[in-house]
């Protein structure tokens, strides 16, 4: 059987709905929105059905939000992976430490993220934003499809982010948007 890969772009953020994401305000781990709620709960319905074999989510809130929403029972094969996480070049890319999103997120396990795991696992001033390159992105995404090919689960949904995900299937999915990706034909 080939691996089918659900690419979930996570809902809207207030980030994603803010008209000056660079503004000094900042967005630190952007938090989804109301129209981001609705729009989780639009994509459980379509992806009610499947039975995935795995489930991953990106440590950044708006990604645990979703994931929460559109899989409220997750399985007992489901894991928080910081190799999934967004390019790391806005405030909004800013994560926040493992202990802090288990007490939030209380149902998800976060062993495999230690800390400062949005920089690499350099530890940082926590609101300073550490630019990552392009190529640094290409060469943790080569990490992820290395680490998926390894996998033997068949059928996996992940929930992610717009330039992670655009950078696998070359486009960008709107806000809870999803696209399957087949590595097996890459």
């Amino acid at each position: 059987m080939t691996k089918e890969i659900y690419l979930i772009r996570h809902a809207q953020s207030e980030a994603n709905a803010a008209p000056d994401l660079d503004n000094p305000t900042f967005y630190y781990d952007a938090r989804i929105t109301s129209l981001g709620k609705e729009q989780a709960l639009n994509a459980r319905r379509k992806l009610n059905n499947i039975d995935f074999d795995l489930m991953i989510c990106s440590p950044l809130t708006r990604t645990l939000q979703t994931f929460s929403l559109i899989f409220p029972m997750p399985i007992s094969n489901t894991m928080v992976l910081p190799l999934v996480r967004e390019h790391l070049d806005h405030s909004c890319d800013v994560g926040r430490q493992p202990v802090i999103l288990q007490k939030e997120f209380p149902h998800l396990n976060f062993d495999e993220v230690k800390e400062f795991w949005w920089n690499n696992y350099i530890p940082i001033d926590e609101k300073a934003i550490n630019y990552e390159s392009i190529e640094d992105l290409d060469k943790r995404l080569l990490k992820f499809k290395n680490w998926i090919n390894n996998r033997s689960e068949k059928k996996i949904a992940i929930v992610s982010h717009g330039t992670f995900i655009s950078r696998i299937i070359h486009f960008f999915l709107d806000n809870c948007e999803f696209e399957i990706w087949y590595p097996d034909n890459d």
